[in-house]
């Protein structure tokens, strides 16, 4: 076969390439499906378009493996735990244990990752392990003294008397209403005095400029022009008047012009953190969960972030958007990520973060692309109004004893630079650390990021640390990106989805022929933590499998260090169809969505018969 490579193409070695990934038909569809490398849109895809809503409206449409995989006999989740129902027979669900045992699933091995690490399974009889922790009288088995012990590996979340609270609107909000409610009425009184102020000002050199004939008389120096000239001054500018502009700091916001008040910015934080030559796992929505982020800290990642939040699911006490603050033990600099372009609520909400969550920072999202997000104004919007933006910070500044930390893009038109205004804000307020993404809004996650862009905005920060974000997936990206810019820190997004490892990569300078015995264990370690997660039922092992196979359709991507001629990957090279060292390799590169279903059943058991999974990113994969 011809070993001839096309652009764009990783340089796989000629003894490991074949014509074809596979001898059926999805073959032809190679192209079309996996043409677009890298599209995730990661951090937006939780929001689905309109017609998508109301095409999958109603219950348990099984999208993408979303349908709730229950048993055939409901069992109450109190008798499953041997314990007595308070509702009696009033319960909705089942109270017959012995016809539940008679035709429950068969069990999936004899290991309860929760009987071991709590001394009891919160599942109880519906653990699809449940021998590991059943007596030969068919009785549950407790083990009394780690039970006692009461081990606790993952906090925050949300309570149920804190849930019922913000439900009902019954949260006090005592530092809101002590605090920022205060210095807004401040803030506005002042910004009132002031344009009575501006107003007799004008007032007053408008009698001064009249002519004798009555005619207002132009400004000296003034222009009809100026404004065409202002509208047009930042159309597709080259890196080279970036960066004057950059240098010039008159076309600069400045933090007066916001009317910012007076926070006090040197308050002491509950916790100091020095972001400075750290790693970072960028927060990513839906496969940077916390078994997924646990994987990332065996490999050396030293700051970890949650799942980006909106402040108004926060705020309406969802269990599922309180669910991202989760944070593992190992988590040892860990932060919380909220989207939001509302004062009031951001406010709230961190008001709420501050007393009920452990967290070391909050970041607040400015990046995300997605047009329902962006609608709102919050996400790749908010830069775009910049008093608002301000007021937000301000709000989190005042409510938070943490640090506040931001993740922006370039700006929100490709070719238009405009987010190097924003950094005289960020140091009035004292913002902990500053992450620029090098795409704009309209690039998404499409083409290459902007690293001189990157390199000039930290040229022009004074005091905040900068970090970088964009296409990182070896230690050389690493190394280069961060010599080049003079950033002190690097954001890690989509890179460590392909090769968690790169932390280790980073840490040790090497380039890491990982075996495919060694990836192996990573997943199924990543399986334990799942269903250590989100459970040992049936509804527990359908999540965990449906988040490996995610996982699985950025894991793919990665080509053995071994099988490359020229390293280090590049992460916009698409693979041409290649066989691996061995049979485990091929399958852990097959593009194939029933390929990553059977990589789950080697860890969980079978997948339901009406298990079907389609991965967000269909752009980057195959339908199994």
């Amino acid at each position: 076969m011809s070993t001839e490579r096309r652009s764009g193409e990783a340089p796989i070695k000629a003894e490991f390439r074949k014509e074809r990934w596979f001898d059926d038909e999805e073959d032809q569809n190679l192209s079309a499906n996996n043409a677009v490398f890298g599209d995730e849109e990661a951090e937006g895809q939780k929001f689905s378009n309109e017609d998508d809503k109301k095409k999958n409206r109603g219950a348990n449409k099984g999208q993408r493996g979303k349908k709730r995989i229950v048993d055939q006999i409901r069992i109450c989740n109190h008798i499953a735990r041997a314990e007595e129902c308070p509702f009696g027979e009033k319960c909705r669900h089942s109270h017959d244990l012995e016809t539940y045992l008679a035709t429950r699933p068969a069990d999936l091995g004899d290991k309860c990752i929760q009987f071991d690490l709590f001394g009891k399974c919160r599942h109880g009889y519906k653990c699809r392990f449940l021998k590991a922790h059943l007596d030969e009288n068919n009785k549950l088995i407790v083990n009394e003294e780690l039970v006692k012990l009461n081990p606790k590996y993952t906090r925050n979340g949300l309570s149920s008397e804190m849930q019922r609270a913000l439900n009902k609107r019954k949260y006090g909000f005592p530092k809101f209403n002590s605090v920022f409610v205060p210095f807004v009425k401040a803030k506005a009184e002042a910004e009132k005095k002031r344009k009575l102020e501006d107003q007799s000002e004008e007032a007053s050199k408008r009698v001064a400029l009249e002519g004798e004939n009555g005619e207002a008389v132009k400004p000296e120096g003034s222009n009809d022009t100026a404004g065409q000239e202002k509208a047009s001054e930042d159309i597709n500018p080259t890196p080279a008047e970036v960066k004057e502009k950059i240098e010039d700091k008159t076309v600069q916001h400045t933090a007066e012009e916001f009317k910012l008040g007076a926070i006090d910015t040197e308050k002491p934080f509950k916790k100091t953190i020095d972001f400075r030559d750290k790693t970072y796992l960028a927060p990513l929505t839906t496969v940077g969960n916390l078994p997924f982020r646990r994987i990332c800290k065996e490999y050396g990642v030293d700051i970890t972030c949650g799942e980006m939040a909106l402040v108004k699911n926060l705020l309406q006490g969802q269990q599922s958007e309180w669910a991202l603050t989760k944070r593992h033990v190992s988590e040892d600099i860990f932060g919380i990520q909220i989207c939001g372009s509302k004062p009031e609520m951001v406010a709230q909400a961190c008001e709420v973060i501050n007393q009920e969550v452990d967290v070391d920072f909050v970041d607040l999202n400015m990046g995300c692309p997605i047009d329902l997000v962006c609608n709102t104004g919050s996400g790749s919007a908010l830069p775009e109004q910049k008093t608002k933006m301000a007021r937000v910070l301000q709000g989190m500044r005042l409510m938070m004893d943490t640090p506040v930390t931001v993740k922006f893009r370039t700006g929100y038109k490709e070719g238009v630079f405009t987010t190097h205004k924003l950094m005289p804000i960020f140091e009035n307020l004292n913002i902990s650390l500053a992450t620029l993404h090098g795409r704009s809004r309209q690039q998404r996650y499409t083409r290459l990021a902007n690293w001189d862009f990157i390199q000039q905005l930290k040229s022009q920060s004074e005091t905040i640390p900068i970090y970088g974000n964009g296409d990182v997936l070896s230690f050389e990206d690493y190394n280069r990106h961060k010599a080049e810019t003079g950033v002190d820190g690097i954001m890690v997004g989509r890179g460590a989805l392909i090769k968690p490892w790169i932390f280790d990569e980073i840490k040790q300078q090497r380039h890491w022929d990982i075996s495919s015995r060694e990836r192996f264990d990573m997943m199924r370690r990543f399986c334990d933590y799942g269903l250590e997660h989100w459970g040992t039922d049936s509804q527990g092992v359908n999540i965990t499998r449906r988040f490996l196979c995610e996982w699985q359709s950025f894991l793919y991507r990665y080509i053995p260090v071994g099988l490359l001629e020229v390293l280090p990957q590049r992460i916009n090279d698409r693979a041409p169809p290649f066989t691996g060292r061995d049979d485990l390799e091929t399958l852990m590169a097959s593009p194939r969505s029933a390929d990553w279903v059977k990589l789950s059943e080697m860890f969980l058991g079978p997948a339901p018969e009406d298990f079907k999974f389609v991965p967000k990113h269909k752009s980057n994969s195959f339908e199994g």
